[in-house]
């Protein structure tokens, strides 16, 4: 089988993106079959290409065992409503003039989105080669957007909502990480084409860094405190705010409480301003670092904080920051209901407290915290739960059955 994978993102830039796109082409790969990956330049979150990605259009490059065709793209490091859309639209352009040019002969066209239009490259690379198209389905777009408030005009709206439908209507297959987007997904499909959950997952390996834990307390001078960390992307869906009215809450009360902001994003700038402003002493904002190393902050902290921000439509969502907090083997404060919340019950790794809610972050805090066998009780669990069931080798097994199954049904 020959698997073309489509994603705008893809290491070196890192986040869950390439985390999941990697690992599906990577078991595609060790199962003996031919891979591809197309994807963007990298640039993100700078907005520059990288001076040994310039002079070509289109640069072939090794990302460990696989093969990646890094396209052009428009970028600039500042973005407006305009620059993002020529962001988007380039890519996908260049995309299709970059497959047709330097891939052919492939099966199946797995286009992993967000953002929507990678879908329409990947259609379009599908028909114009003969090849199977799957969508994968990573975010509810563009109901996310319309959440958030980005996409507000209301013809951009209904635009955006029949290039989703157009989308479903013309997979061949569609695969999606929860439920809650298979079901969304069953809805708008008319027929019974194949829709397949395929959740993200973790790689324990990566998070088992135990050794390591001393070694960044040392480094980030913590001596008895009790560190709470969030890693990860300090975007506007996470709903980070609260936990800046939650420090502010423990400082007094419990001043050897100390948080950590590991990353960067568009939100970065304004946490930093707010925490200044209130006077906080008790946080400290880390900058982005790689995977292993982020791996190594997770098991210097005590708990781990995994957020969304208070909207119905978050409570679709797994955030797949869950399952590596939960294979580091620290207690999980996590603040999204819905098939979020039931996976930490059931593994019993944490403690859910409502959305942007900051009386409900401390008072978790304060009783890990306090009891501490409970707190290493409920870390165990959860790296136990993510070993034997949120692997990505297990999701994307699950992933490449499925594209074998429509070929199969195909052929027949």
């Amino acid at each position: 089988m020959r698997v073309l994978f489509l994603t705008q993102y893809f290491f070196p830039e890192t986040g869950a993106t390439s985390n999941r796109v990697y690992s599906l082409a990577e078991y595609a790969q060790q199962q003996g079959h031919e891979v591809l990956v197309v994807a963007e330049k990298p640039n993100h979150p700078e907005g520059v290409i990288p001076q040994d990605f310039r002079g070509k259009a289109f640069i072939r490059r090794r990302w460990g065992p696989l093969n990646v065709l890094y396209c052009w793209v428009f970028t600039r490091p500042k973005k407006n409503a305009l620059t993002r859309l020529a962001f988007y639209t380039s890519f996908m352009l260049s995309a299709v003039v970059g497959a047709l040019r330097h891939a052919s002969g492939f099966d199946i066209v797995v286009a992993s989105s967000p953002p929507l239009f990678v879908g329409p490259a990947g259609w379009l690379i599908a028909r114009l080669t003969g090849a199977k198209f799957v969508l994968d389905v990573r975010d509810l777009w563009p109901d996310v957007a319309i959440a958030l408030g980005a996409l507000r005009n209301p013809i951009l709206a209904w635009l955006s909502r029949r290039l989703e439908r157009f989308l479903y209507l013309r997979a061949d297959g569609i695969s999606a990480v929860t439920n809650s987007f298979c079901e969304h997904i069953r809805q708008v499909l008319p027929d019974e084409r194949p829709v397949e959950l395929v959740m993200n997952g973790t790689v324990p390996d990566i998070f088992s860094k135990e050794n390591k834990r001393n070694e960044i307390r040392a480094r980030l001078e913590i001596d008895h405190q009790f560190a709470v960390l969030f890693a990860g992307n300090l975007g506007l869906a996470q709903g980070l705010e609260h936990i800046l009215e939650a420090a502010s809450k423990l400082s007094t009360t419990h001043p050897d409480v100390l948080f950590l902001f590991l990353g960067s994003g568009p939100l970065k700038e304004l946490l930093l301003a707010e925490a200044a402003q209130l006077g906080l002493h008790n946080i400290r904002f880390l900058p982005r670092t790689t995977l292993e190393d982020s791996a190594a902050h997770m098991a210097a902290a005590d708990a781990l904080i995994v957020s969304l921000g208070d909207h119905p439509i978050y409570q679709k969502f797994i955030p797949s920051k869950l399952f590596d907090c939960m294979a580091a083997g620290r207690p999980v404060l996590l603040s999204v209901d819905g098939e979020a919340r039931s996976i930490l019950e059931a593994a019993n790794a944490g403690i859910y407290y409502p959305a942007e809610n900051a009386d409900g972050l401390a008072k978790a805090i304060i009783a890990l915290k306090t009891d501490s066998a409970a707190a290493a009780r409920m870390g165990q669990n959860g790296r136990r739960f993510a070993v034997a069931h949120c692997t990505r080798e297990e999701q994307a097994r699950i992933m490449i059955h499925f594209i074998q199954q429509i070929l199969e049904n195909q052929r027949a």
